[in-house]
């Protein structure tokens, strides 16, 4: 079935990177890589679908050695990985993060550290990215003041720490943008970060969209969720759609940019399609990068909806993806009465005001 890939509405993309892409696409190359070095984080924020605290982890594997991600980086390069994202948890806690960061560096990347900020200004870290300074780094920011960051990430002196951080990256000229999740510990806080993201000339990129974890985090997304805003922007989406329906017989992997070109492997070595996601298991410690590229690839091919799904009177103004299935669901190949009705209940509303 022919569809538009998501790289072609990328207006954003460089033409040369969008040719690359594309190309990427045709031949499902893996050219973008994300490596979730650790599920430990010390931001304890409510809403975190990877975080496990110490004596967690065992329920749920142990974490790849750095020689097992750089034999993986080594392969993922020969089959042609380009862009690498490397996140947690929070990734300055991984106990080898350095050994790891360092031989990433060297192989040519381009590389993105996404980081909650807390612990930039270390000196060791500070060594290392000044010796190998990154593409980008991405930076969560929670709130504009201490105060504001010990709401949502029950830590003393965030916004203080973080702050620094950023500081001694643009110092060091090492481009930074930041990245802000809406929940209702920090709504009132939205101008001040926005005032702090103007005041320091840094891209924001901010959403109101919270998932549930699958993967055993223990998330409260329900308690702060700012609901009038989830519920408003629902609302415009399937507003758009009944003039603008979607194809229910287009497969749910196709909707992502990294369908066929990007992959995501977890802390405890599993390849995935998306970090939302508890599927598939895809095992890559002993195995070779290519063959486990291979197998996601096939599983991205032949997903497809629940069968509820296309019978469903409201499944031409369903937006959906694989990873919100799985989060709001439970699962990729089932669907929950709460996650149904709601939309329903959204259809209804929306028909009725527009007369359809």
């Amino acid at each position: 079935m022919e569809f538009e890939p998501a790289c072609r509405r990328m207006e954003w993309l460089d033409p040369f990177y969008k040719r690359v892409w594309e190309k990427a696409y045709a031949d499902a190359i893996p050219i973008s890589g994300t490596f979730e070095l650790t599920p430990r984080c010390n931001f304890n924020c409510p809403m975190c679908y990877v975080h496990l605290q110490e004596d967690q982890i065992p329920k749920y594997g142990g974490e790849l050695t750095a020689k097992e991600w750089i034999r993986l980086a080594q392969e993922a390069k020969e089959a042609g990985t380009v862009w690498l994202c490397i996140t947690g948890g929070e990734p300055l806690l991984y106990p080898e993060f350095q050994t790891v960061y360092e031989e990433l560096s060297q192989m040519g990347f381009f590389l993105t550290l996404q980081t909650n900020g807390y612990l930039l200004c270390r000196p060791e870290i500070i060594r290392l990215l000044e010796k190998w300074p990154p593409k980008t780094v991405k930076i969560t920011l929670y709130g504009s003041n201490d105060g504001v960051y010990q709401d949502v990430c029950k830590i003393s002196q965030g916004f203080t720490k973080v702050d620094q951080g950023i500081q001694q990256l643009r110092e060091m000229e090492i481009p930074v943008q930041l990245v802000s999740t809406l929940i209702r510990q920090n709504a009132d806080d939205i101008k001040g970060m926005v005032t702090y993201a103007l005041t320091n000339k840094l891209p924001l990129a901010g959403t109101g969209n919270l998932y549930s974890s699958v993967r055993g985090a223990n998330t409260d997304v329900n308690g702060v969720r700012v609901l009038e805003k989830v519920e408003e922007e629902r609302k415009k989406r399937i507003q758009y759609r009944l003039e603008h329906p979607v194809d229910i017989n287009r497969k749910p992997c196709t909707y992502c940019k990294d369908y066929r070109i990007g992959y995501w492997i977890t802390w405890n070595g599993r390849m995935r399609f998306c970090g939302f996601m508890n599927e598939p298991n895809i095992g890559v410690e002993g195995v070779p990068f290519q063959e486990a590229w291979k197998q996601l690839v096939q599983y991205e091919e032949n997903l497809t909806w629940p069968k509820e799904c296309m019978t469903c009177k409201v499944n031409k103004v369903c937006v959906k993806c694989a990873g919100t299935l799985a989060a709001e669901c439970g699962s990729v190949h089932s669907i929950s009465e709460s996650f149904c009705s709601r939309v329903k209940k959204y259809y209804d509303e929306e028909r009725d005001r527009w007369k359809i």
